[in-house]
């Protein structure tokens, strides 16, 4: 039995607590901790010990459930220098390693596989960036001078497919729990399933159905060639915020498709790149702005939705699930600050929790630093000659 639960028989916090089933993989808890692009790993893409040390913290300190990543299914358009990979099979070792390190504490492990699209950088990537439609993104076009973007091919679309399968297969076989498609945040998949950055006229654009069905092939590509026991997920922006974009209405047609395609667990963000404060929210939007969004989209679907987004402290996430708005609870930056919140709680020792001041300094995308520090947990602290 999975430790954190043992301690937590005093009663306090059933919800949270209390285990999920996402397919046939039993989470110890209902705490997840969402994939996020750290800049921690090897600049091949492999675990570096950096990775290896943060992830194995957050596992021995109680997360049910740790999305490592996002990991790259390609190596093109990549826009930082040291971003996980599950590209080839030189990945695999790295991950078995870590995902070992991660389920030999209870926790579960799982991977975000990604790509970004035309939300990356051509200066940074040296490559011309793809995407469902040759639109630049208004952000990144700014921002780099170099910036170039292209509208997919068939060709192109038939190997983006086959890339995301090969590498949650890769994930699988390295001993993943969990795989998540990334089809959120303005990245490529969202570009597909979105009306506002997909302008298509071929059987990829304009219909929901054409607009999913990119995701829809690779969730039923996995699950076809799938034979382990590990689930699939699929993670979305429930509200992009921009004119055009998707609305939590929307997935009211498309969540259907994706359940009858293999998903087994739904976890919902918000926002692009034009809408950058949602898929951080600062903190003058207060407290869990988007768990009614989460609560919208869950009334479409059969399996477990995560709810995120300044979601601080446990008591906070027992409140959520208490409530039904969500099946699971996606904590970031306050798991960031102290990597053991869950356990702590777990065991009444809340006074000792390093909390998170909501300053947002953790975006290293947005700070310019280069790379995820935390202004609290003194383990990932900008070193003074960064300050």
């Amino acid at each position: 039995m999975n430790e954190t639960k043992v301690k937590n028989e005093r009663g306090k916090f059933p919800h949270v607590f209390s285990e999920c089933k996402i397919g046939s993989v039993t989470l110890p808890n209902r705490v997840v901790f969402p994939a996020w692009v750290l800049n921690y790993a090897n600049t091949d893409g492999t675990v570096s010990d950096k990775l290896m040390k943060y992830y194995t913290d957050l596992a021995e300190g109680g997360c049910g459930l740790i999305f490592t990543g996002a990991a790259t299914v390609t190596d093109d358009g990549i826009p930082f220098d040291r971003v996980m990979s599950v590209s080839s099979d030189k990945c695999i070792p790295g991950l078995k390693k870590l995902f070992a390190a991660v389920k030999k504490t209870g926790a579960k492990a799982g991977i975000q596989i990604v790509h970004y699209g035309r939300q990356s950088s051509t200066s940074a990537s040296g490559d011309v960036l793809m995407a469902p439609s040759a639109i630049p993104c208004p952000v990144m076009s700014q921002y780099d001078p170099e910036y170039k973007v292209r509208e997919m091919t068939l060709e192109d679309i038939e190997m983006m497919r086959e890339a995301f399968i090969a590498a949650a297969l890769r994930a699988v076989k390295a001993g993943v729990d969990v795989v998540e498609i990334h089809a959120c945040n303005g990245y490529l998949l969202n570009e597909f399933l979105s009306p506002y950055s997909n302008k298509r006229e071929d059987n990829y654009g304009g219909s929901a159905e054409n607009r999913a069905r990119l995701v829809v092939e690779i969730l039923a590509g996995i699950r076809s060639r799938l034979k382990d026991p590990a689930a699939v997920g699929l993670r979305v922006s429930g509200d992009e915020f921009v004119e055009g974009g998707l609305r939590p209405d929307d997935f009211k047609e498309l969540v259907p498709m994706f359940e009858k395609a293999g998903m087994q667990m739904l976890n919902t963000t918000a926002g692009v790149y034009e809408s950058m404060a949602h898929i951080v929210p600062p903190k003058d939007m207060g407290e869990t702005p988007h768990v009614d969004m989460a609560a919208q989209i869950k009334q479409f679907t059969s399996v477990p939705v995560c709810a995120v987004g300044s979601i601080l402290t446990i008591e906070t996430a027992e409140s959520i699930l208490a409530s039904g708005k969500a099946g699971l609870i996606a904590m970031g930056r306050a798991q960031m600050a102290d990597p053991a919140i869950v356990r702590k709680t777990a065991e009444g020792r809340e006074a000792g929790i390093m909390k998170c001041k909501h300053c947002n300094n953790c975006t290293f995308w947005t700070t310019g630093d280069p790379e995820v520090y935390c202004a609290v947990n003194p383990d990932y602290k900008k070193p003074a000659a960064s300050a």
